[in-house]
């Protein structure tokens, strides 16, 4: 059987011999797929770290123009702790996000922006350390460190630090969009976000009872609950993020799933640039950056 990530790319093929190259594209619709590549790149990377103890091949970190990308801090110098299933998911998800980097890459042609510099080590303790501090309303270390490499656990939760944020991001980006042949791609695309945000979400339902961290004693799901409040926090007032469980209507009983993030209407939620890059800069400013964007994202939205 084919993989996903081919099947995904054979599926856009016809659309990418009609949008490949930058001269077709409107100045809006060229940033929008840039802003998007970026975050394409961090979670390529990410899951190539998780899977491999590496970063995407250095041929795709240039930019159209052939800028120099730059090489991302915090993969692990050794194969990660992930049991087989864990790996599974990483390779899989990985196989679909380098997928994305390509298509995007490929479409915008000599407009394309180089890989950013990009945290995917430290970024993630100091995230860990401030949902925890958020939730326990004090400043918290959290021990063991939270390292999305160290084991399944941790790697679920750092993959759903992204996975809510690409498929809003998407949802969020296509009133932007002018092309329709642009916009029938980038539904594609935030429809396969919103199947790994899925995945990755029933796999911590699945955990939500277990143990995650020693000190402070915290549950899956309060780990959960406190990423998905950090980043309630840091996109601005609007409430438009949840975790994995509510609470159930019968007491003594254990709490319900919420395996999709919506509104009252069964809606995805969506996030504005501002927002996302808020959450990505772990609360730094557009156009400054922070968080697992030190230096800010490349392109006009940043």
């Amino acid at each position: 059987m084919a993989s996903s990530a081919s099947l995904l790319v054979c599926f856009l093929a016809a659309l990418f011999c009609t949008l490949s190259g930058a001269a077709h594209l409107a100045p809006l619709d060229a940033a929008v797929l840039n802003f998007a590549l970026n975050l394409e790149y961090l979670e390529a990377n990410f899951y190539g770290c998780a899977a491999y103890g590496r970063f995407i091949p250095e041929e795709l970190w240039m930019g159209g123009e052939n800028q120099s990308g730059e090489a991302p801090i915090g993969c692990p110098a050794r194969p990660t702790r992930l049991s087989k299933q864990a790996l599974a998911y990483a390779i899989d998800i990985y196989e679909d996000e380098l997928a994305h980097v390509k298509f995007l890459k490929a479409v915008l042609g000599s407009a394309a922006v180089p890989q950013p510099l990009m945290d995917l080590g430290p970024a993630f303790k100091a995230a860990g350390n401030a949902a925890a501090s958020l939730a326990l309303g004090e400043n918290v270390t959290l021990d063991p460190v939270f390292n999305p490499y160290a084991n399944d656990l941790f790697f679920y939760h750092g993959a759903f630090i992204f996975e809510d944020v690409g498929a809003t991001a998407y949802a969020g980006a296509a009133s932007l969009i002018n092309d329709t042949g642009i916009l029938t791609a980038a539904a594609q695309i935030l429809a396969v976000e919103g199947y790994h945000a899925g995945a990755i979400r029933t796999l911590l339902f699945q955990s939500q009872g277990k143990k995650a961290i020693n000190k402070p004693k915290l549950l899956v799901r309060d780990v959960v609950q406190a990423i998905s409040d950090l980043r309630d926090f840091v996109d601005g007032p609007a409430d438009m993020d949840s975790g994995v469980t509510v609470a159930s209507q019968c007491k003594n009983e254990k709490p319900g799933s919420n395996i999709v993030p919506t509104d009252e209407n069964g809606l995805i939620y969506t996030r504005t640039t501002d927002q996302v890059l808020a959450i990505v800069y772990l609360g730094g400013a557009p156009g400054k950056g922070g968080g697992f964007f030190p230096n800010g994202m490349n392109g006009q939205i940043n």
